[in-house]
């Protein structure tokens, strides 16, 4: 027993002597503790007063702070009503409504909020410095520690820490208080609009309020690295390591520092060298190292491999501190070839394709979820995206985390840079305050995410401020320089132009900075947005070679069009309901709309014997996102045989669920069409089939182009070898055309010009074309395809007759030869009425008309003109349940219109949302207008932006033993001769669309005269 109980002795001896060593090991060791998973209580203290505060942008003085405690004194939070949440949160995820009005804007809390947590402090944090560190915040966050004021920050969006090693006591629970103040904010995309708080001005960011980011405890010696900065270089695999120290001692510190460079994914060892360093009191000017790495994978889009660097600070070979840093060897820039400036991405042309995005998310609004974020880059390498934009507002780490592993391109903006005019030339001292404070906090705002964001490899290009239209000043080029001494290794440009950007120079919109360059350029850099768009693919986005949507020969210049072609598509409303009912539909501050949304599509479908068509409600909301999803793919193909054309970003990214619909996406990351739509348009190597005319009368011809997309570097002489099939599977037409491919940095080529094709059938016809080698082997394909109709007169009423005091209806008639009579008043003298440009005529008993006895007698009115008249005449009559009319949004609003299968779209696709089919209908110019029409039957519904109805664009109402259809579809411009295409391609954001004159006579105006003659039938 004895020698037992002194084994067992030995055996504690060893354990403890181990514990003691491990303990001193960790005392030079940093401690990360995240908290934000611990249960932290969410309060409201809506009374508390916060409108009129003295705001300090940093450095803080805590001494000259005022202390403000929660409205009733500490013990009033145990009293008060909480919620469990955990980090990020917001007050809108739990609160949205919280003054009995969720409608639109109208639930957004403003004011104060309490987030409040214990966190147990290690014992192994005692005589360490101690930091809580916040991702991000919004508004301005108080944090105090044990019921004292430790730290204050209103750098919303960026990180920050608090010193609070006096505060709290380790080894014990220790209270965490955060006061939330948010003053104002945004729930769109505008950004170039201040928001005051009281005598301030404050930079735009979006509505908000709450802990936005993650929550961690950090404990470090009093010697620690602060930060390390991967600096990319030209030369391929060599970075420059710039590692900062602080020294919070009195003496200086000299030791080294070890920097191991490892694969991340294999966790291989492929380079490491001891330097080194010291530092004096304070935080010290940063140390740069430079690192080699002999056969290193780079990291690009399609391989993004990834390095880490650990640093390991060291005092006579004793640990002092350690951090890891992920990065990616890689560069990007801009090269001129041949007179052309070009990106390049590791010494290889690239030609950037992105969209914007406005930062919103859902539940909570402002911040993503890791599955989120992922699923963000999973969404734009389907689509075969290789940049994304945070665009108006500032990004996401854990975003950018993904883009470095997944292999996506990044640009960022600030968001809210703006300024107004007066700030510049202070006129008193109020004016002075406001100035120092709003350049203070927007200079801050741009530093912080420079300082955090500069080693993500995914990270490209830094934009200032988006369509500003002021000129730079002295301020904006002092911030652009600072903020390149913080990282000169990136593209940084002044500004994201919708304005009209001059030839030459043009400091307003050209203005930019190179890597490794201090030189200012007023030329070279050339970005416009055409953000509106047309509505869907029109024939007139392509007419030959030289004159198509997108086309430029400024090769003197980078050309990167940076907002473009907005086609508004409803959410996947079906997939966001079942992921919310997941969730419990009270959480979040959007659900309530998505759900009524669903509801009202779900209802319109069950009621108008929709279903058939449209299984349920993804199956048309799916279809909807083709419409902006097959638009957006052709214009791409546009950008990318223009081969001058340097980047192109899709307005936009994600929708929002209020006001901004156009996106690729909708808030919870559902891609809202099918990605081949436009990934096939993406495609490295393809051959592009462009027809000048997609529908057309059967006969008539469209001229057809070939170009090659040619990422590959294929070259050399080649045959062409092209078919024509129609609907029956039948091949109608093939040719082989020789063609000379010249590869290298030409991405995007003409093959083959003006070739003729008429189809002989109606319906489809699918124009292929094959690249084919000398010996035979296909290289690659591509593919398009036309719509012919064949106008049917058949069965048509026998007595026609016309309303119309335009002529237009009656001049369309005698073209096709198809008899008529006028009508002036009274009984018709036929059994079908056109209604054109018609005004109703009251005589008699208000309930009785001589038109209404007409048609109870089997006969049919077909009103195709001024239909919020008529239909506002025929409820008076009792006849229909009109409730007014709705203009269909346009551009990033978007309306759209489907229809189910029926007898009255004989001849013409069914089943189907109205897409470059129906571009004679369809598109923005044309007069779009949506009926609340309650009763007869509908055969064309159409919705629009966000509103939770669903319209009617084709209504046949019955009446006695006839009927009267109501069309609100354009006919109308149809008939019309020498019709003039208008192309619906906006000129910014807040212009007005753009139009462009056609010659000849639109064809697909054909469909829409079908449509009328089987309304007449």
């Amino acid at each position: 027993m004895k020698k037992d109980s002194n084994i067992l002795k030995i055996r504690a001896a060893i354990f403890l002597i181990a514990l003691t060593v491990i303990n001193s090991f960790a005392q030079q060791q940093r401690i990360v503790q995240d908290i934000s998973n611990n249960d932290w209580k969410l309060w409201l203290d809506p009374i508390a007063q916060w409108q009129n505060d003295v705001l300090f942008a940093p450095p803080v003085d805590l001494k000259k702070l005022p202390v403000n405690i929660p409205t009733g004194g500490w013990l009033s939070l145990q009293k008060g009503e909480s919620k469990t949440v955990h980090l990020p949160a917001t007050v809108e995820e739990f609160h949205w409504g919280w003054n009995k009005n969720a409608f639109g804007v109208s639930g957004n809390y403003l004011g104060i909020s309490w987030f409040t947590t214990q966190v147990k402090v290690p014992s192994s944090m005692k005589g360490k410095r101690i930091v809580l560190h916040f991702e991000s915040v919004r508004f301005r966050a108080e944090v105090f520690v044990n019921e004292k004021l430790a730290g204050y920050d209103l750098i919303n969006g960026t990180p920050f820490d608090i010193d609070i090693t006096d505060y709290v006591t380790a080894g014990k629970s220790n209270f965490i208080a955060v006061r939330i103040t948010d003053p104002n904010g945004n729930f769109d995309w505008r950004d170039s609009s201040n928001y005051m708080w009281g005598d301030y001005r404050t930079n735009p960011t979006h509505g908000f309020g709450g802990i936005t980011g993650k929550v961690s405890l950090v404990a470090t010696d009093n010697v620690f690295v602060n930060d390390v900065f991967i600096k990319n270089k030209p030369a391929l695999n060599e970075i420059d390591a710039e590692i900062s120290l602080t020294n919070n001692t009195e003496a200086t510190f000299k030791g080294s520092v070890l920097l191991e460079v490892s694969e991340r994914k294999s966790g291989k060892l492929v380079w490491k060298k001891d330097f080194p360093i010291e530092a004096g009191k304070g935080e010290n000017i940063p140390q740069s190292f430079t690192i080699k790495v002999d056969n290193a994978n780079l990291w690009d889009v399609d391989n993004p491999t990834l390095y880490v660097l650990k640093a390991s600070l060291k005092k006579d070979k004793e640990l002092k501190d350690a951090v890891e840093k992920k990065f990616g060897f890689r560069w990007f820039e801009v090269k001129e070839v041949d007179g052309d400036k070009q990106f390049y991405l590791n010494n290889k042309r690239i030609v950037v394709r992105t969209a914007i995005s406005w930062g919103f998310w859902p539940v909570n609004g402002i911040a993503p979820s890791d599955e989120l974020a992922k699923k963000q880059i999973a969404d734009a390498k389907a689509v075969g995206l290789n940049m994304l934009n945070f665009h108006r507002t500032i990004g996401q780490t854990n975003v950018l985390d993904y883009a470095d592993e997944m292999g996506l391109l990044y640009y960022q903006e600030p968001g809210g840079n703006q300024f107004p005019a007066n700030q510049f030339n202070p006129k008193n001292e109020l004016e002075k305050k406001q100035a120092d404070f709003y350049f203070a906090a927007r200079d801050e705002k741009f530093f912080r995410m420079i300082k955090r964001d500069r080693s993500h490899p995914s990270l490209v290009i830094y934009n200032m401020h988006n369509e500003r239209g002021a000129e730079p000043q002295k301020r904006d080029s002092l911030q652009m320089l600072a903020g390149h001494k913080l990282d000169p290794t990136r593209i940084k440009t002044y500004n994201s132009s919708n304005g009209p950007i001059k030839e030459g120079k043009d400091p307003r919109f050209k203005l930019h900075l190179l890597p490794y360059s201090n030189q200012f350029y007023n030329f070279g850099w050339f970005d416009q947005h055409h953000a509106g768009g047309p509505g869907v693919y029109h024939d007139n986005l392509y007419s030959n070679p030289k004159k198509y949507a997108k086309f430029t020969d400024n090769k003197q210049e980078i050309v990167y069009y940076g907002e473009e072609g907005a086609i508004g598509t409803p959410p996947r409303l079906q997939l966001i309901r079942e992921e919310i009912l997941k969730k419990g539909k009270d959480i979040g501050w959007e659900s309530d709309d998505y759900l009524k949304w669903y509801d009202a599509y779900d209802n319109f479908l069950k009621k108008n014997d929709f279903q058939k068509s449209f299984p349920n409600v993804d199956s048309l909301t799916r279809k909807m996102g083709n419409v902006a999803f097959y638009y957006q793919g052709r214009t791409i193909e546009n950008v990318r045989i223009n081969n001058t054309i340097d980047g192109y970003a899709v307005n936009g990214w994600e929708s929002m669920k209020l006001e901004n619909h156009s996106g690729i996406v909708d808030n919870y990351r559902n891609l809202k069409g099918d990605a081949d739509l436009i990934a096939r348009y993406n495609k490295p190597l393809y051959v592009a089939v462009k027809l000048t005319n997609k529908v057309l009368s059967v006969k008539d011809s469209t001229m057809i182009d070939f170009f090659i997309v040619n990422e590959k570097d294929i070259r050399g002489t080649f045959d062409l070898k092209v078919k024509a099939t129609n609907d029956n599977k039948q091949m109608v037409w093939t040719k082989t055309i020789p063609v000379t491919v010249t590869g290298g940095t030409t991405y995007g080529e003409l093959l083959s010009a003006k070739n003729t094709f008429a189809p002989q059938t109606e319906g489809y016809t699918k124009i292929t074309a094959e690249l084919v080698s000398k010996d035979n082997s296909v290289i690659t394909t591509g593919s398009d395809e036309l719509f012919a109709v064949k106008l049917n007169k058949e069965k048509i009423a026998s007595n026609i007759v016309v309303a119309d005091t335009t002529g237009i209806v009656g001049k369309y008639f005698d073209s096709e030869k198809i008899h008529f009579k006028n009508y002036k008043s009274g009984t018709p003298s036929g059994n079908c009425l056109v209604i054109g440009g018609f005004k109703p005529q009251q005589t008699g008993n208000p309930l009785v008309t001589d038109l209404l006895e007409w048609v109870n007698n089997g006969n049919t009115i077909v009103i195709v003109n001024d239909i919020d008249t008529w239909s506002t005449y025929f409820a008076k009559k009792e006849a229909a349940d009109y409730r007014g009319f709705k203009t269909l949004g346009t551009s990033w609003y978007g309306g759209n219109y489907f229809v189910k299968e029926t007898k009255w779209f004989e001849g013409l696709p069914q089943s189907c949302v109205f897409n470059w089919e129906y571009q004679c209908f369809a598109t923005y110019n044309k007069n779009r207008i949506g009926l609340r029409m309650f009763n007869g039957e509908t055969i064309v519904g159409c919705v629009s932006d966000h509103k939770q109805e669903v319209y009617s664009a084709l209504t046949v109402m019955p009446h006695g033993r006839g009927k009267i259809i109501f069309c609100a579809l354009d006919i109308f411009s149809c008939i019309k001769e020498n019709e003039v295409l208008k192309k619906a391609e906006g000129d910014g954001e807040n212009a007005s669309m753009k139009t462009f004159n056609v010659s000849a006579k639109n064809k697909a105006n054909i469909v829409g005269q079908q449509l009328l003659l089987n309304l007449l039938k």
